[in-house]
């Protein structure tokens, strides 16, 4: 599996059958032209991929952008929302290539098996593995404690306890993104300590963090906020650039963070 960052929360994930671009939106403004090492999805590069599949898990901008997604559909490539019922659904939506999933739902779409909860914002997170794998993985999106105030609170409590009645029915995740810190600049107890829940529910090998646009200091943050809410818990962490899958050995689990966009992490499936 390949993993690179393009920024913020978006991601190109390469699997053994597909490549899938993760909420690659038009916030944060990048080149339209450019290379996944530079961060940037060249739409006009990669169309013809017959394995590429397209998600966004809501509409906000920094995970969603209106103008690529028509471009996969009038190419006929897929591509999935996370949505809510009480959106319009917009014309382009009905095409034929268009998956829009709901909360608290499982699907079968494209090779894929998902699980896609609600959120604490909008849309959802989804818990996915291809239908041959013996891995899943969890892309957390805009789902957290994003700050102190009951409806965090419970909104999360809520996905948090969907998302552990049906985790058992998908292999072993592998890999998590989680938020890391709020577009505004706050990286809240709250937060942190409902990525810790997370970690412990899905019991992953490997986690990333993400939503770190404009602050780069949110991911060495994450990184020693986990290390201290876990205490002794062995866990092996550093940058992409420094992951090395097979020199690390009795851990828990492994915290890689990217430094810049263009990042890309190597796993070892096998």
């Amino acid at each position: 599996m390949d993993i690179i960052y393009l920024n913020h929360s978006a991601f190109y994930v390469k699997l053994e059958n597909k490549n899938i671009l993760i909420d690659y939106g038009s916030m944060p403004k990048r080149p339209l032209n450019g290379r996944l090492n530079k961060g940037i999805f060249d739409f006009s590069i990669y169309k013809s991929k017959t394995n590429l599949i397209g998600y966004s898990s809501h509409r906000h901008a920094d995970h969603f952008d209106e103008n690529l997604i028509k471009q996969f559909l009038q190419n006929k490539i897929p591509y999935i929302l996370s949505d809510e019922t009480a959106f319009s659904i917009e014309t382009y939506m009905q095409d034929s290539n268009f998956y829009r999933i709901l909360p608290n739902s499982l699907w079968e779409i494209e090779g894929l098996k998902i699980a896609n909860t609600g959120s604490t914002d909008q849309g959802g997170s989804i818990l996915f593995q291809e239908q041959s794998a013996n891995y899943s993985i969890y892309y957390g999106a805009d789902l957290a404690v994003w700050d102190d105030f009951p409806e965090f609170y419970e909104g999360f409590s809520k996905e948090f306890n969907w998302l552990s009645e049906v985790k058992d029915q998908f292999a072993p995740v592998k890999v998590a993104f989680l938020p890391s810190g709020t577009g505004d600049g706050y990286q809240e107890d709250p937060l942190l300590d409902g990525a810790m829940q997370m970690i412990n529910l899905l019991k992953p090998d490997l986690v990333i963090p993400m939503h770190g646009a404009n602050y780069p200091e949110y991911y060495p943050g994450f990184v020693t906020a986990m290390q201290k809410r876990f205490g002794k818990t062995k866990i092996d962490t550093g940058t992409f650039n420094k992951y090395d899958e097979n020199m690390i050995i009795d851990k828990k689990f492994q915290l890689y963070y990217p430094e810049k966009p263009g990042d890309m992490i190597q796993i070892n499936m096998k």
